[in-house]
């Protein structure tokens, strides 16, 4: 078995005598493994694409992030696999992958390929979810400096920084052609977000759907009652969030609020703010508007047995 490692070396602060566990047992157990440890954002897409023979599979050994660069360089047919040492390792949640070097391996080595169906944002492929509002803001501004050093407490802080905008931007949302207005929004493959909180019950990463959760009402007030339902894994059952299924949708900026003025997108009067980001797989990934489409073909993914 031919296995190419793409290894993140800032991924939850850096993992090396783990990675060494996880090659020796791969190798122990028969493999041919290629290793590359990732310089730089985009990299492990650029190096991916540049090899003409990727191997079997293709481990991505790392966080969310680096799953999702291993993902947009992924050439078909060839298996992807995961070693999860980043921050959140929200997909390999989803899985049931464990975090042991040498049980990790042996997933990759004698483990099951489940189909998973991944989705497009604007072109770009992601596995696990993609956000805009508030769930983009936090996203967006998080000090990855601070992310290095401590981890998901880097993104406890940005969610508290970001709390007073919400709801100062509304945006439409079309849900399979249905036009659909909320203050945020969040769409996912799979049943879990920033890692154990239970973000869906209805998603389910094995199926070809994604799942749109809609925040549809303003107000800090409101939005708090729904950080405490996704604690405790109720956020479809709050007023206001609506959860629907799609296999495309589209988000673009509807409104802007400031103060008690309400003005459309496009009226001259109004100085419009800086453009709104989107996030996908955890990271950054551009601006609005997004077009999200599930893709035709699954890709095989290693799962325990």
């Amino acid at each position: 078995m031919n296995i190419t490692v793409i290894f993140n070396p800032t991924a939850g602060g850096g993992r090396d005598r783990r990675l060494r566990h996880f090659i020796r047992t791969l190798e122990q157990g028969g493999a041919r493994v290629r290793l590359y440890h990732t310089r730089a954002p985009g990299d492990a897409i650029r190096y991916l694409k540049g090899l003409e023979d990727q191997g079997n599979c293709v481990v991505a050994a790392g966080g969310d992030g680096t799953v999702n660069e291993v993902l947009n360089g992924l050439r078909p047919g060839v298996a992807l696999a995961l070693f999860p040492i980043g921050t959140a390792n929200v997909l390999a949640k989803e899985l049931g992958l464990p975090r042991r070097p040498e049980a990790a391996a042996k997933v990759v080595l004698s483990g099951r390929s489940l189909p998973v169906t991944p989705a497009t944002l604007n072109g770009r492929r992601f596995m696990v979810m993609c956000g805009v509002g508030y769930d983009a803001w936090v996203v967006d501004q998080v000090d990855l400096i601070l992310k290095r050093r401590i981890g998901k407490l880097a993104y406890a802080l940005s969610m508290i920084r970001q709390l007073a905008r919400y709801g100062k931007v509304s945006y439409r949302v079309s849900v399979d052609g249905r036009p659909l207005d909320c203050f945020s929004a969040v769409i996912t493959n799979g049943r879990y977000y920033g890692g154990s909180f239970v973000l869906s019950r209805q998603a389910n990463i094995a199926r070809a759907k994604l799942q749109v959760l809609l925040f549809q009402r303003s107000g800090v007030w409101f939005l708090l009652g729904c950080l405490v339902a996704l604690m405790m894994g109720r956020l479809e059952r709050r007023d206001g969030v609506a959860s629907v299924s799609a296999e495309k949708v589209t988000v673009e900026v509807s409104r802007y609020l400031a103060g008690s003025a309400v003005r459309p997108v496009g009226e001259a009067a109004w100085p419009r703010p800086g453009p709104e980001p989107i996030q996908a797989d955890g990271d950054p990934a551009g601006w609005l508007p997004a077009e999200i489409v599930l893709e035709n073909q699954a890709v095989p993914v290693r799962v325990p047995q």
